[in-house]
């Protein structure tokens, strides 16, 4: 057989196959699909640093929205509904690098009437979108973005989570001057929730430096102290339930602030904390059937004699006024065992 006769079909046979396949691979891409993924606000991601606000607009449709701002301070951030109660610092800044390295996966469609079912009409116009502002220092606005549905589970989407975590998600995003949709990854905060913003600090010095804790503190006439705990000579307590309290005791953050003014503490119950650098933290609170607010005063000893030692016990408890003074701090109910407690509560 002449095989010269036969290159010609062959070759001819291989371009075909050739270009079937091309075309196949061709075909088989997604029509919105982008070659290589790109930041969706590449100028707020060099310029993250001028952030000095940051709005979070929460849209319900037609029962309205819950918005959520911060605006930097010396001190750090504040929550501006809170009558700038310090903000959890580390969530404000990992949302605005969230923002800044949101990157486009695909786009999707730009037509307005899609918005809605995308989750991306804006809260102003009764839409479900989560709406990020961020200005800068002089009010100008850096960043404008709606957050809308997941691309997987719209019921994962809306979990509440406290802080954001290290999962990236697909969802739907758009920027606020452009009807263009894309589908992004990146992580963002979904939580509407006041507690999930606030500074979770509650007012105390560190464990080991505790001494003594008392109850029914006198006030406006009161009965006298009672001591609850008290840390022996070799370093235990004088009683078997201290572990576990002191241990619930340092879980406790509150769920939601108020002006200290707002709150009556005239029938408050006194928890008082004495500390071996002569620091006394006394706890003021107050109960009800579904919360308890609480408010800290501390003060130093005046058996301390005057040098160092006063001088830092002091420096610590100012700090410790300069944080809480004037604001009251609202707890669940159960932190009754921990704050609203007698000398009965520490047995077994």
């Amino acid at each position: 057989m002449d095989i010269t006769r036969l290159i010609k079909p062959l070759s001819a046979f291989a371009a075909a196959c050739f270009l079937l396949g091309l075309i196949a691979i061709i075909a088989d891409r997604p029509v919105n699909a982008v070659s290589d993924t790109e930041i969706l606000l590449p100028d707020f991601a060099r310029q993250i640093d001028a952030a000095h606000a940051l709005e979070i607009v929460h849209g319900r449709g037609m029962s309205g929205a819950v918005t959520l701002s911060f605006k930097r301070t010396p001190e750090g951030w504040v929550m501006h509904e809170r009558d700038d109660y310090p903000a959890r610092q580390e969530l404000v800044n990992e949302t605005l690098l969230a923002l800044g390295s949101l990157e486009t996966n695909a786009a999707r469609t730009a037509q307005p009437k899609w918005h809605r079912a995308l989750g991306l009409v804006p809260p102003e116009e009764f839409g479900k979108a989560i709406r990020f502002r961020v200005r800068g220092a002089d009010g100008a606005l850096l960043a404008d973005v709606m957050l809308g549905k997941e691309e997987a589970s719209e019921a994962a989407a809306v979990q509440q989570i406290k802080q954001l975590g290290t999962v990236e998600r697909n969802f739907y995003v758009r920027r606020a001057d452009s009807t263009q949709t894309w589908l992004a990854r990146g992580r963002l905060p979904r939580n509407a929730q006041i507690a999930a913003w606030l500074d979770p600090a509650f007012p105390s010095l560190p464990a080991e430096g505790l001494v003594a804790v008392s109850s029914g503190a006198a006030k406006n006439g009161g009965d006298a102290p009672t001591v609850l705990l008290r840390r022996q000579s070799d370093g235990s307590w004088n009683t078997p339930g201290a572990t576990r309290w002191l241990e619930a005791f340092a879980r406790l953050q509150p769920e939601d602030v108020s002006p200290d003014t707002v709150i009556n503490f005239d029938t408050a119950s006194m928890l008082s904390l004495r500390y071996d650098n002569g620091v006394t933290l006394v706890l003021e609170n107050v109960g009800a059937a579904t919360a308890l607010w609480t408010r800290a005063h501390a003060s130093v000893s005046a058996d301390l004699h005057d040098g160092a030692d006063k001088a830092q016990a002091r420096a610590a408890a100012d700090a410790l006024n300069q944080r809480f003074a004037g604001w009251a701090l609202r707890l669940p109910a159960s932190a009754a065992a921990q704050l609203l407690v007698t000398a009965a509560d520490f047995d077994g």
